[in-house]
């Protein structure tokens, strides 16, 4: 296993271990080794150190061949490629109109 990974667009800790580890259960692991919080932005191409896990530990081997599998990298932070909108963001006769 990599010793290190190399964050894409959005991806948050979370993203990061289910990609590596095939478990979320893992980034708290990765947050702590790393000095972060879970909920912390990360730039893109930042390089993260891994945790050291036994076999067993945090490690879903099927999920990560799952995403292999669909070459599938998971990303579901607020990044550039995301548009903020709708209704949560909208103000009454501004940007929504009621007709």
């Amino acid at each position: 296993m990599q010793n290190s990974y190399k964050l894409q667009e959005g991806q948050t800790l979370l993203d990061m271990a289910a990609h590596h580890f095939g478990s979320t259960e893992a980034a708290f692991e990765i947050a702590m080794q790393s000095g972060l919080s879970l909920t912390d932005e990360l730039p893109a191409n930042s390089i993260i150190s891994l945790p050291k896990l036994s076999k067993t530990e945090h490690i879903n081997r099927y999920v990560v061949a799952a995403i292999v599998d669909r070459n599938v990298i998971p990303s579901t932070g607020i990044n550039a490629l995301h548009e903020f909108g709708g209704i949560g963001s909208m103000q009454v006769w501004v940007s929504f109109k009621i007709v």
